[in-house]
């Protein structure tokens, strides 16, 4: 999700960003990124990881990606065009 948000095909974070992010302990991401590497999938660095097969990694994901985004846009929409500016200048 985070590689749909970014141009290009790297994510520079932390694997200590990810289990925040995740809600779950360091060594459990590490062992999953290994995983994902393994699958030839990503490239991982240390603070970079890079998308090598993002088709493979969706299929290999099934259901956990993309179905909670498009249930996200079914119950509160699309943000409206603009919002992100508004929300930037209230502050």
């Amino acid at each position: 999700m985070c590689h749909d948000r970014v141009d290009g095909h790297e994510l520079l974070h932390t694997h200590e960003y990810i289990a925040l992010m995740l809600a779950v302990r360091r060594p459990s991401v590490r062992t999953a990124l290994h995983v994902l590497e393994g699958k030839h999938f990503i490239r991982s660095e240390r603070g970079r990881i890079a998308i090598r097969n993002r088709p493979a990694m969706e299929e290999f994901a099934r259901d956990a990606y993309g179905k909670p985004a498009e249930e996200y846009r079914r119950l509160v929409g699309q943000p409206a065009a603009g919002a992100s500016s508004i929300v930037t200048q209230a502050r």
